[in-house]
């Protein structure tokens, strides 16, 4: 099968989001949760064709036997899509092929949970025809997982509107930048309790791969902001570290059940179809195995605007509260393992709320761990979801608690602020933070604080609270203007004083 060049892929994409949305498929994590099945239905039987192969090859199974084996036959890809009927294939699939597949034998669980409580919603055969239509002469087996995630990147740029609790797809080289600030490794486990689309834990799997490839193996990229970024094939990781690479480094969980399915699908064509993706309400519900656990490195991005009642919230939460960051951000700070980063973009109001949850938090956080720095990001920088202003909190629990508070102020970010967000390669400051992280020194875009000057301050811990001022914030008046000002008012005096003369 030729292999279809990337413009023609994502043209493929385009035209399978159009044939969906013209058929009342109007909301993009509903059209990209059925695209994403469509694309598991396919790769399924390439996979399960090559392990044929691969048998073949050595001359035995392994014990390994077809998925498809016997009567399970009719559920190939290949098989089903050449039913003539549309009405019949669209029956097959919704009656037959959907149930099959969430008890599907010889798979391992992450794969089987991508098909639990999976809801078939094309509207009838005919859109259906389309679809696998359109599919039909895509080879996933023949693309690399770098094509293939890229592939499902380009799915996930429709989501340009952000959940009903303030769920935003957070910029990739935002992501980037956090993830190498936190500086995950090879051995350590890696949480997003927020995981969305799984962005935060591909962002970690890139970054561990490039610290451990060989240097004249790695690319390097430039992004539409002129921010260079590098790839890497991990090709210095040995068989056990790739093996808790694919199965022990990360875990996600995600309220919102779609969207567990659509990072799921994520991890799988990047590579990662063994990763710890759940639905799972971190901050709310009854206690569960989950609670306890600790982790090396937490990155996340949790919902801003959510509000919980009172009564579902975890008990084992430090901070009780409905507001959603100020629950998140707690129990990041009890899930870090000694040792441990965090790296964490909150809204903005939490950090200089004067109410008694987002004050005890604070608090809670620099008490309990050493908060290194506040890093404020731009106010359009989730455009086009929302303007909200955000800052990340970087914390580690290295058994310190915090001294004093590196905060840095980025401008731009190689991008407009405006709804478009058009790059803007030469207004770039995230470079300059990536350089002055090592250091942390003071500059015109970074300065410091201590404990006692931000408890004296209520424990607020927004940027703008502790910028010097400079020359540029003063404004110096014509002494020409103020010599004249005193010669009126004087000229006022000697009248009020004449008065008062005439009076006595």
């Amino acid at each position: 099968m030729t292999k279809i060049p990337k413009q023609e892929l994502q043209s493929t994409i385009d035209q399978i989001c159009n044939k969906l949305w013209a058929a009342g498929l109007t909301n993009p994590i509903t059209y990209i949760e059925q695209i994403s099945y469509f694309f598991f239905l396919k790769m399924l039987e390439e996979w399960d064709n090559q392990k044929a192969k691969e048998a073949k090859l050595i001359g035995h199974t392994n014990g390994n036997k077809s998925m498809f084996e016997g009567e399970n036959e009719k559920y190939r890809w290949s098989q089903w899509t050449h039913i003539a009927d549309n009405t019949q294939m669209y029956k097959f699939v919704r009656d037959e092929v959907f149930p099959f597949m969430a008890n599907l034998p010889g798979t391992n669980e992450a794969v089987r949970r991508f098909f639990d409580d999976a809801r078939f919603q094309i509207p009838d055969g005919v859109v259906l025809r389309d679809v696998v239509d359109k599919l039909r002469d895509v080879s996933f087996i023949e693309l690399d997982a770098d094509v293939k995630g890229d592939l499902y990147e380009y799915l996930l740029n429709q989501l340009t509107t952000s959940g009903k609790a303030g769920q935003f797809r957070t910029p990739r080289h935002i992501i980037r930048t956090i993830v190498q600030l936190t500086n995950p490794q090879i051995g350590e486990t890696i949480l997003d309790p927020a995981s969305g689309t799984g962005g935060f834990l591909l962002g970690a799997y890139e970054w561990i791969k490039l610290c451990n490839s060989d240097p004249k193996n790695i690319e390097e990229l430039v992004n539409g902001g002129g921010q260079i970024s590098k790839k890497g094939p991990g090709d210095k990781l040995n068989p056990s570290q790739w093996q808790f690479l694919q199965s022990g480094t990360f875990y996600g969980f995600d309220v919102d059940a779609a969207m567990v399915k659509i990072a799921t699908m994520n991890l799988i064509l990047h590579g990662l179809d063994k990763s710890q993706v759940i639905r799972r309400d971190a901050v709310a519900g009854s206690p569960d195995e989950w609670e306890d656990r600790e982790y090396d490195v937490i990155i996340s991005n949790p919902p801003f605007a959510g509000t919980i009642n009172k009564e579902r919230v975890r008990k084992y939460l430090p901070v009780q509260s409905t507001d959603t960051t100020t629950l998140f951000l707690g129990l990041m700070i009890d899930a870090l393992r000694p040792g441990g980063r965090a790296g964490v973009i909150v809204n903005e109001g939490i950090l200089f709320n004067r109410n008694k949850a987002s004050q005890e938090v604070r608090r809670y956080l620099m008490d309990k761990r050493n908060l290194v720095a506040v890093v404020s990001l731009p106010g359009g920088i989730f455009q086009p979801y929302s303007g909200v202003k955000t800052s990340v909190l970087f914390f580690n629990n290295d058994g310190k608690k915090t001294e004093k508070v590196w905060f840095y102020e980025v401008q731009q970010d190689g991008f407009g602020l405006a709804t478009q967000r058009k790059p803007t390669p030469d207004k770039n400051d995230l470079p300059d933070l990536i350089e002055k992280w090592s250091t942390k020194p003071e500059s015109a875009n970074s300065w410091f604080a201590t404990k006692a000057q931000i408890e004296e301050n209520n424990f607020i811990i927004s940027s703008s609270a502790y910028k010097p001022l400079t020359k540029d914030d003063f404004v110096y008046r014509d002494p020409k203007e103020i010599f004249k000002e005193i010669q009126e008012l004087n000229k006022q005096s000697q009248e009020q004083l004449k008065k008062i003369e005439k009076f006595i």
